[in-house]
């Protein structure tokens, strides 16, 4: 299957970062044919420990300056099979709702996902743009029941799924049934 994950990756910092980049490797290792679109300039990297390598089908041609190459992500990525978008700011809503319509502008449209790392804003009325995005996705993946609430409200027609964050330590708990449950929400076989 072809997947793009679209977010934030290593060396970037953060969690959010780390499991973009952690969960394009053990998709690939399932047998997917795995590439990420992120950030051009993100901010400064700086290594931690428990740091996977930097993924190397890892493409930053995306700038938050430069709305056309939102659009051409969408278009050039509209032969995947999936589409995961890594939400960790409410910040990158304009650019992810851009890359969503070039890539559902045909009828063969790939399914999409959208990885809710952030506290999603109170249901306020209006068509924010987070609202908007989460009604967008195929699938919306949240980390905690009080997440999975706000999104409903939020989306309340999109599929929710809760998926506990996988550790991102290399000591601590086993990591595999977490991310074997997370590839399950995304409806791919570990």
């Amino acid at each position: 299957m072809r997947i793009a994950l679209i977010g934030p990756a290593v060396p970037d910092q953060g969690g959010a970062a780390r499991h973009t980049t952690e969960l394009a490797y053990r998709l690939a290792a399932a047998g997917h044919n795995v590439v990420i679109e992120s950030w051009r300039a993100p901010g400064p990297a700086t290594a931690h420990p428990a740091d996977p390598a930097e993924y190397p089908r890892t493409h930053r041609r995306l700038a938050w300056y430069r709305p056309d190459r939102w659009i051409e992500a969408g278009r050039r990525l509209r032969s995947a099979d999936l589409v995961v978008f890594a939400l960790e700011s409410q910040a990158q809503a304009p650019s992810y709702l851009s890359v969503l319509t070039a890539l559902t502008l045909r009828p063969d449209r790939p399914r999409t996902a959208l990885i809710c790392h952030l506290a999603l804003p109170d249901a306020v009325p209006g068509p924010g743009l987070t609202r908007i995005l989460l009604a967008r996705a195929g699938t919306v993946i949240v980390h905690s029941a009080a997440q999975a609430a706000q999104a409903r409200t939020l989306a309340p027609e999109v599929p929710i799924v809760i998926a506990r964050m996988p550790p991102h330590q290399r000591e601590g708990p086993d990591p595999e049934p977490y991310w074997s449950a997370y590839l399950h929400t995304l409806g791919l076989k570990p």
